[in-house]
Order: structure tokens, then sequence, then C-alpha cells
């Protein structure tokens, strides 16, 4: 999994997984209390990033709020098959 959050596309392409419902189900059984802390339904790979940058006391966000940041629509919302650059 940190291997696969190198790589370009959406968390659950780059680990060879059929969609996003199918990483979401990986982490709530494997990892429950790592999933349970996504409350907002972020992108994965994002959160992970995130959650980095919060123990790091890094304000990885280009604002206060998540809700009003110009990258809002990048870290959440919905993913289809398409290349993300990261997401």
């Amino acid at each position: 999994m940190a291997t696969a959050c190198l790589d370009n596309n959406h968390l659950w392409q780059d680990m060879g997984l059929p969609n996003r419902d199918a990483l979401s189900e990986l982490l709530r059984r494997y990892f429950g209390s790592l999933y349970a802390k996504n409350t907002r339904n972020m992108k994965w790979k994002r959160f992970f990033y995130k959650q980095l940058c919060e123990q790091a006391e890094v304000n990885m966000c280009k604002a206060p709020s998540c809700k009003v940041c110009t990258d809002y629509a990048g870290c959440f919302g919905p993913e289809d098959g398409s290349p993300s650059a990261g997401c």
C-alpha cells in the first residue's frame, strides 16, 4: 500500500483493485481505526498524506479549512477510473 501511494493514479488503481469501494473495504477490515478517521470520505491517498502532514505539524491545505481550499474537489468527491495525478 505504501509503495502504491507513490504512483500517479488513485490508490485503488495503483493497488490493482477494481474500484474505490474495494480499497475502502480492505481498509475497513484490516485497518479499522484508520478507516474510521476518514469521516468525510476523503480520497485515500490524500487522506494518508494529510495524516502524515498533521503528525509533522505541516499544513498541506492552502486554506485554514479544507472546505474553502481551492483543491477541495481534488481531495473529496467521486473517483472514476480515469488517472488522477495523485489524488
